[in-house]
This record gives structure tokens, sequence and C-alpha cells, in this order.
């Protein structure tokens, strides 16, 4: 039960990366899928059509729009399928749900902002980190309410079902609240019916790039985070140690070759907060690969 294809993005990219754009092309969200792969079989290695589990409204990361599918977690996908000879299929998957989609076997892997911890480890496997962040405030560019930590206290903040940032201590007097994306929150923001939408600072800038020209924008809270650094990994089933291995040594070689280039071209806001510094703060080291993949060397 899969839909057809979307369009292929309007612009034409030149270069090494236009092979990846049109093979970007062929991703496609579908409301469910039907089968592990394109067979309906969860006992062979990735090949043909992988069904992934990602997020369709994270600007920056992954964005549905005009029938178009675009973004940093996008491009990844594209670059993984080329080096280890599958076509990425996504389809859109909430936070509090993405355990489920591998152990359900919904997907073949999870591609969407999913932080590596040790509960979800107990889970699920995952290759990783492609992306560290610390997490962070994301307020109207006009706000003035937050400009440190103890200025939090007494604030109504949105955040995400299933997310760490849900699981983070705030300061006490804080008003948590909860919606199943992220998108809702930043409404709300827009809205004033929040003050704050508190997750992963990468994240945000996506949010900040896309509002920037919008009647309200958006910026991030500098230097004002609570909660643990978020290393972003690959979820996949438990007990495929080739296709982790597989698809670690890949993300290893992307690490080198395309992460900073992709990340220039689909997060230029927290490229630009950053001058200089932007992949000191957000890149991996490529042997973190060794310390957070589930499967070792």
């Amino acid at each position: 039960m899969t839909h057809a294809p979307r369009s292929p993005r309007a612009h034409r990219p030149s270069g090494h990366r236009y092979a990846r754009a049109a093979a970007a092309v062929l991703l496609s969200f579908t409301a469910a899928a039907c089968g592990w792969t394109d067979e309906g079989s969860d006992d062979k290695p990735l090949t043909g059509t992988v069904f992934i589990g990602g997020k369709n409204d994270q600007p920056g990361f992954n964005l549905h729009s005009g029938h178009t599918d675009r973004g940093f977690e996008v491009d990844l996908a594209a670059y993984l399928g080329e080096q280890i000879g599958f076509t990425p299929k996504f389809h859109d998957v909430v936070s509090a749900e993405r355990e489920q989609e591998l152990v359900g076997k919904s997907s073949a892997l999870v591609i969407a902002t999913y932080s590596i911890t040790p509960k979800r480890d107990d889970l699920v496997d995952f290759v990783g980190p492609y992306f560290v962040t610390k997490q962070g405030f994301l307020v109207r560019e006009d706000y003035r309410g937050i400009r440190s930590e103890k200025d939090v206290a007494g604030k109504v903040v949105c955040t995400v079902e299933g997310s760490t940032s849900a699981l983070a201590q705030l300061p006490g007097g804080a008003t948590p609240h909860t919606e199943t994306d992220y998108s809702t929150c930043v409404r709300k923001l827009q809205q004033g019916d929040i003050d704050a939408v508190f997750t992963d600072e990468a994240l945000l800038y996506g949010y900040v790039e896309q509002q920037k020209s919008s009647k309200v924008p958006l910026k991030v809270v500098r230097d004002v985070s609570f909660g643990n650094i978020n290393r972003y990994g690959i979820g996949l089933r438990e007990g495929r140690p080739e296709d982790c291995a597989r698809l670690r040594e890949a993300l290893r070689r992307y690490l080198t070759e395309e992460w900073a280039s992709d990340v220039k071209a689909q997060l230029p806001a927290l490229v630009a907060a950053y001058p200089g510094d932007w992949e000191n703060r957000f890149r991996p080291d490529p042997q973190d690969l060794d310390t957070y993949s589930s499967c070792k060397e």
C-alpha cells in the first residue's frame, strides 16, 4: 500500500549533489507503510524500497511542502541509499511512536531527529550520531521575557510528547504544555498562546529560517539551555547486525564527505548563528559512531 512518488524539486542542483537530489525525488511520505520493504519482508537486508519513519513537519530536517520533501534528513537518507543500495521511502511518524514503528515492523529505519538514549536502546538499535545538539528555547523575535535560565520560571513552555525535551527538568514555576508535533507548538507561539517552544537547538533553527519572512518571526534564545546533549541516531530493529554495520560505515563517510554541505544547504539559520563554530558545535566526530552505535567494532 504505497502512494505514487511526489513531484521533483523545482530547482536542479549542479555537480555531485544532483545525483542525490534525483534520488531524493523518489522519497515520499505515505499514510502508513504496509511492509518493511517493498517485497513486504523483514528478513532481507536493506535493499529495494525501504520504508523509513520520519517527521514531515520539521523544516531544515524533513519538511513536506508543495509536493516535495526536503531537509537534512532527506539528504542523509538519499546518501545512505546510494551507498548501500536501497531507495528510501518516508512516511510520517510522531515522536511518541518511533520505537513502535521499529518493534512493530512498520518501518525498517527511523530517521526523525531521534535522540540516542539508554531507555530507547533497550527497545531498538541505533546507528549514530549524525547530529549533536543541546536543547534551547524558541521565542517570538520581539520577546524579551527569557534572557537567562531563571527567567524560564513562570513561563508557559511547549514541547512534544515522547521527546527527550518533555523529560527535561525545567525550573519550578514553569508550566509545561505538550503537543504531538512541534509545528503546533510553533503556531501557538506565534499566536501568543505560549511563551516559548523548548526542544533541540538545531531543530529550532529550522523554524527560525522557515518563519523569517512571516508576520511573527522567531529567534532562539542564546546561551539558555536545560536537559542533556542530544545525539541523533538512525533507529533500526534489534537483531540486524549486518545492516547496522553497513549503515555505520556509510554514515562515517557521510560525516566527512557530505555533512557540512548539507547543513549549509538545509540549515542556513543555524550556520549564521554560529559563524566559524557551527561544525564544532553540531558535527559528531566520526569516531563517536563506535561509541554510540549499537553495533561495535
